[in-house]
């Protein structure tokens, strides 16, 4: 991490940010430094990729039905301390900046929760990683989204108007001895789905891989180093990804 994120005094926002954590007027000051701090800028780039995987992280659990009752009656009874102590009650103070060790990517991973083995490949991953997730219109009833991918390599993914995709990749390094990458698709909150685009890439880094399975309905794409026959389950890094948004 840079000495300018060292010393920026900013740098314990990128965090809450990501998360939708910090409060209004600090989530703006936050948004506005962004435009002048390139290093605050890699530092968000870096979290929102874990913070993407995040939902991924632990299984699903309905809750109780007495939760919404308890929850809206404790929201109820604040509203009503609220209207009580006047408009501004709830503005939070900003505390001043106290020096410390920087928290960086992992320290506010340890601060979320452990993640499981693919989350913590992610976290891995996102020290290095180029985002973008810019989606853009071609002709032809075509659309190319720019993903995510190890630092130097070009990710794009194509889905056309059947739902079919076509992943795309260029400087891309090679999946480790003995292995090969894996497409799969995730919905919303769902486990990862395996898909059958098992590929590797070219001594320059190039690949064009054709996805079998429709992308009706799926919301994001990742690659992960598995076995030479696939794998049921995510096993490996997941080196590429991206989202359909």
């Amino acid at each position: 991490m840079s000495d300018h994120l060292n010393n920026c005094q900013h740098r314990d926002d990128a965090g809450p940010w990501v998360l939708g954590a910090l409060g209004a007027p600090d989530a703006a000051a936050f948004e506005e430094h962004l435009t002048v701090c390139d290093a605050c800028t890699r530092e968000v780039a870096e979290l929102q990729v874990v913070a993407d995987v995040l939902p991924m992280a632990a299984p699903q659990v309905l809750p109780p039905p007495a939760l919404k009752d308890r929850l809206m009656a404790t929201v109820n009874a604040e509203a009503e301390l609220l209207r009580a102590a006047g408009a501004q009650a709830d503005a939070p103070e900003r505390a001043p900046a106290r020096p410390r060790a920087p928290v960086g990517l992992f320290g506010w991973l340890g601060r979320i929760r452990p993640l499981p083995a693919i989350g913590a490949a992610t976290a891995v991953l996102a020290a290095g990683v180029l985002i973008a997730v810019l989606a853009t219109g071609d002709d032809g009833g075509t659309t190319t989204f720019t993903g995510t991918g190890p630092k130097g390599a070009a990710v794009a993914l194509q889905v056309d108007d059947r739902h079919d995709g076509k992943l795309k990749f260029q400087h891309m390094t090679a999946p480790p001895s003995g292995r090969v990458y894996q497409v799969w698709l995730v919905t919303g909150r769902e486990a990862p789905r395996p898909s059958h685009a098992l590929f590797s890439v070219s001594r320059d880094g190039s690949a064009t891989i054709e996805i079998p399975e429709s992308l009706k309905g799926t919301d994001q794409v990742l690659v992960t180093d598995e076995p030479p026959s696939g794998s049921p389950a995510p096993t490996g890094s997941v080196v590429a990804g991206a989202k359909l948004s």
